[in-house]
């Protein structure tokens, strides 16, 4: 959920949704997965528009809502309406932040913060506890500069760097990730305050992760601990876990506490820009629109990555079909003509050959071969007709076979780097 303010206004209206056509404007509206909704002055919820965007990022209505004419509700309407629940969840919270301040005298109070309005709430209730309280953010080098310039208008903040940007590590660990491998959190998040903070001082954490942000987090209580701070004397303290998003949304307004400017430009998350692996459609075209020199960047890198890393054989796709797929599975079950024709012309191998590197498992164990090396010397020593391919493991014992010595993977490395420097195309 985000509350939809001038600056996406004015996104939908130069990515050609007329937004004067259904009366949208700041102060009323929020958009719930791509749905934008209002309140009237009973609190029942409306549905205006249903927004799309498709494969090639450009946006347009899928759905329009017929609705009967209803009074609509403004932001500050719908804050007065839940002013007590308000009033009781800020009263509950901050009972919560005195009461472990209070307990843990021997723990210094920092506030974490990602730059997001779960944190910036979070930072607002503590500091009317402990005006001291510092703030830390973890540096990932892969926030944009509306986040760094919110960051540093905070008072009191350590901003942690860690010891090697996102984009270094990257090329060097020859890894784009996707939303089930990747590293990231671990490495510029927990890692990076790990390494610089004392080990031998005692912190008492606050945090904004909710209970319904996830079924993961959804059974959290007050107190939370990270398992790889090991037995480190940091402690971490959840004040707003029972809020909703809309909840937090009300107290921001309400509280007046300052926001990330990301929001007011569409943004529902506002964290590692453009190459966080769950992102989607939504916000890549935000991403296209807002920092066009960061979305480039990536997206340079993921060409490369479709090349060096030879992602047609293990996604079944183009490059072009990449930027849409590179953080999820395979992007369809079997090649097509398009698919095989590209990996053709890149590689210079005759179409039938190049159709040979798709979709092959083992006839001995059945593991998907996704390695076009491994693919590669299949053919070189079965012959490019072959219909049997091994995965590396059951091909070697089958070379090994072959010869009167052990064939190593020494043997595989020098095999391998021998054809390449006689031009053998199929690697």
């Amino acid at each position: 959920m985000n509350l939809i303010w001038d600056e996406y206004l004015n996104f939908l209206e130069n990515n050609n949704i007329n937004i004067s056509k259904y009366g949208l404007k700041e102060g009323y509206y929020w958009l719930d997965n791509q749905i934008v909704k209002a309140y009237d002055t009973q609190g029942n919820i409306h549905k205006i528009i249903r927004l799309k965007i498709d494969d090639d990022l450009k946006i347009s209505i899928k759905t329009e809502y017929k609705n009967k004419p209803f009074e609509i509700e403004s932001w500050d309407e719908t804050i007065k309406r839940n002013m007590q629940k308000l009033i009781l969840l800020e009263t509950k919270s901050l009972s919560l932040i005195q009461h472990y301040i209070e307990n843990h005298k021997d723990l210094i109070p920092i506030i974490l913060s990602s730059g997001g309005k779960d944190s910036s709430a979070v930072a607002y209730l503590v500091r009317r506890v402990c005006h001291s309280a510092g703030i830390i953010f973890n540096n990932t080098t892969l926030d944009v500069a509306d986040t760094y310039l919110y960051i540093k208008q905070q008072e009191n903040v350590k901003i942690i760097n860690p010891k090697e940007g996102f984009y270094q590590w990257r090329e060097r660990a020859n890894f784009v990730g996707n939303r089930i491998s990747r590293a990231c959190c671990t490495l510029f998040k927990e890692g990076a305050m790990i390494d610089v903070l004392d080990e031998k001082q005692g912190y008492l954490f606050f945090m904004g992760m909710r209970n319904k942000e996830s079924n993961t987090r959804s059974n959290y209580g007050d107190e939370w601990k990270n398992k790889k701070w090991g037995d480190r004397n940091w402690q971490g303290v959840l004040p707003i876990r029972e809020w909703t998003e809309e909840e937090i949304w009300m107290y921001t307004l309400w509280r007046n506490i300052p926001i990330n400017p990301k929001y007011k430009k569409g943004y529902s998350r506002v964290g590692c820009a453009v190459a966080c692996p769950y992102y989607t459609k939504s916000t890549w075209v935000l991403d296209r629109y807002w920092y066009p020199v960061q979305y480039k960047r990536w997206h340079d890198i993921l060409d490369k990555d479709f090349v060096k890393n030879n992602k047609d054989i293990t996604l079944n796709c183009t490059q072009s079909e990449y930027h849409t797929c590179w953080n999820g599975g395979i992007y369809r079950n079997s090649p097509t003509e398009d698919v095989i024709e590209q990996f053709s012309n890149r590689n210079g191998l005759d179409i039938n050959v190049a159709a040979k590197y798709f979709n092959h498992t083992c006839k001995c164990c059945n593991k998907k071969i996704k390695s076009k090396e491994v693919l590669a010397m299949n053919m070189k020593y079965s012959g490019r007709n072959t219909t049997k391919f091994y995965c590396k493991k059951h091909l070697m014992k089958m070379l090994n076979d072959m010869y009167v010595e052990d064939y190593t993977n020494e043997d595989w490395d020098a095999d391998v780097k021998k054809f390449k420097i006689q031009g053998c195309k199929l690697f």
